[in-house]
Parts: structure tokens; C-alpha cells; sequence
């Protein structure tokens, strides 16, 4: 939920920055849209209020300061990481460099290993500029379906059928971030000697706490993310190689 109105909201954004037909935005302007996002986002604090105290906390920022560093390499943004008081398991990132982390997601993870798993993932949708990507797609599609529907002339089958396609095609992409963001992850995880076995171990802890196992052909087709068992060996697979000398950083 908290992607999706990430995502919304800086839909609105990107159209005041003049990109349209364009390229992604400049660094400078994608900082500026992370911070309104911020902005926005503290304003309401929908699931809890942040916090700048305690074991949960005092957990992320030692994580954050040593990954950190490795993703200024790749994409040299103002990170910061904050932490929200709420049972949900969740975080998430925002185009520009702010990290919210959820309480319930870090009492989740067992060690700092399995929590530089997930923070090593939310960076990497930064690093690849993820959102700002998602959302010049969606915008180019926007368009294209306004021209196509001007064709249709109230065609309501037909333009119901591309909108379902347009929605389809936002969900491929989507998987392909994660898996990415799980690839470029795990290289920031090893990079600073977590244990490499520790994103494999948090997608289990997930997958028994939250459920999202193997799921049936449409229920894959339909995720946003992908099935949490695929994930799981991935992860391995990145673990084994990682251990025998064979791992190949993306």
C-alpha cells in the first residue's frame, strides 16, 4: 500500500517537472522529489509516528551506516532511513534517497545480517531508480492510452481490454524491479560481510509470517512481486554461489 501511494503521488509530481515525452528526470530533480514525497508522507504518517530512540532504531541506523556508503558509489543521493512505529512488516523507498522502515518488520529479522538483507534491497530500488523508471512508464502509457481511446470513440470493450493489458504490463514491471532489487541486494549485503544466507532466511520468516508461497499459475501472473518461494531460491542459489567462490556481483 505505502508503494502504491508513493507511486501516486509522484505520478502528480514528475508531470510538474516538465518530463513528458522526455527522458527520467536529473538527479537534482528527483532529490526534490523524494523530499516532497517526505514531506507529504510525515505530514500524515498514516500507520504510526517515526521514531528516533530505541533498540529498532539504534538496529537500522548501525545497518544503514555501513551500506550506505557501498550505494553512494552507485548513486550518489541524500539517504536517509527513518523509522515508523507500527506493527505492519513493512519499508519502503522513495525515489531521491528516504528509507521508512516499519518496527514490525525489523522485530521480524533475527539479526542485523537479515535486516542489511532488507535495507540492502530498498536501497537498490533507489540505486536503479526504480520508481522514477515505473513511473515514466506509466506515464508514457497514460498517453498512449488517452491517444488510443480519442481513436476508440467509445469503444467501452475494446479500451476496457487495453486498460487491463496497460494493467498487466505495470505489474511485469514490477516483478522485474524486486528481482532486481533482490540481485543488486544481495551484493550490498556480502559487500559489507553479512552473512549472504540471510536473505534467504528473512523471505522464510516472511513467507511463514505473512504467507505468499508458491501460489498457483494466475496468482503468480497477478503479484506484484515475485512468488516469495522463487525468491527464496534466488536467494540460495546467490548464498551457494557467493560460498564456492562462483558469485558474480550485477
Amino acid at each position: 500500500m505505502r508503494r502504491f501511494w508513493c507511486a501516486s503521488l509522484a505520478l502528480l509530481a514528475l508531470a510538474s517537472f516538465g518530463c513528458k515525452g522526455g527522458g527520467l528526470p536529473s538527479k537534482e530533480k528527483e532529490i526534490e522529489l523524494g523530499q516532497q514525497f517526505a514531506r507529504e508522507y510525515e505530514q500524515k504518517l498514516p500507520d504510526g509516528p517515526i521514531i528516533t530512540r530505541g533498540p529498532e532504531y539504534e538496529r537500522v541506523q548501525r545497518v544503514a551506516a555501513k551500506l550506505l556508503p557501498l550505494a553512494r558509489k552507485d548513486w550518489d543521493v541524500p539517504y536517509t532511513v527513518k523509522v515508523v512505529q507500527s506493527d505492519q512488516i513493512n519499508a519502503f523507498a522513495v525515489p531521491g534517497g528516504p528509507i521508512y522502515f516499519y518496527t514490525g518488520l525489523i522485530r521480524l529479522t533475527d539479526s542485523d545480517d537479515e535486516l542489511a538483507s532488507v535495507l540492502g534491497h530498498e536501497i537498490s530500488h533507489i540505486t536503479k531508480r526504480h520508481s522514477v523508471k515505473q513511473m515514466k512508464k506509466s506515464q508514457d502509457m497514460a498517453l498512449a492510452l488517452t491517444a488510443l481511446d480519442a481513436l476508440l470513440k467509445g469503444g467501452n470493450t475494446l479500451k476496457e481490454g487495453v486498460g487491463l493489458i496497460a494493467g498487466f504490463k505495470s505489474l511485469e514491471f514490477s516483478r522485474g524491479d524486486e528481482t532486481q532489487a533482490d540481485e543488486f541486494g544481495f551484493k550490498y549485503l556480502v559487500g559489507m560481510n553479512y552473512k549472504p544466507e540471510a536473505m534467504a532466511s528473512f523471505f522464510n520468516k516472511m513467507q511463514a509470517k505473512t504467507g505468499g508461497g508458491g501460489g498457483g499459475k494466475l496468482e503468480q501472473f497477478l503479484s506484484s512481486h515475485p512468488m516469495t518461494s522463487k525468491r527464496i531460491e534466488a536467494a540460495l542459489r546467490r548464498a551457494v554461489n557467493y560460498r564456492k567462490g562462483t558469485y558474480k556481483a550485477p
